[in-house]
């Protein structure tokens, strides 16, 4: 029963890295997705800026009709 107990320890003892470096490995993806997303609005935001004064007109139409079914879905 005794060797059972310690060969139970000892497995357990050399399992808990392999979990924590799983757990570990998760974050990067997380934080990229979230950067990306991050990137993608600055992008999207930041249109207005460099389109000519004719496009903004379609930009804030197109723009405007994604919030309204954003909100209505809600």
């Amino acid at each position: 029963m005794k060797k059972i107990a310690l060969l139970l320890v000892v497995t357990a003892f050399a399992a808990s890295p392999a979990a924590a470096a799983m757990k570990h490995k998760k974050k990067p993806d997380d934080t990229f997705a979230k950067q990306t997303a991050n990137t993608m609005r600055i992008l999207r935001d930041g249109m207005p800026l460099i389109l000519p004064s004719w496009a903004q007109v379609i930009y804030f139409t197109m723009y405007k009709n994604q919030n309204n079914a954003k909100k209505k879905k809600k």
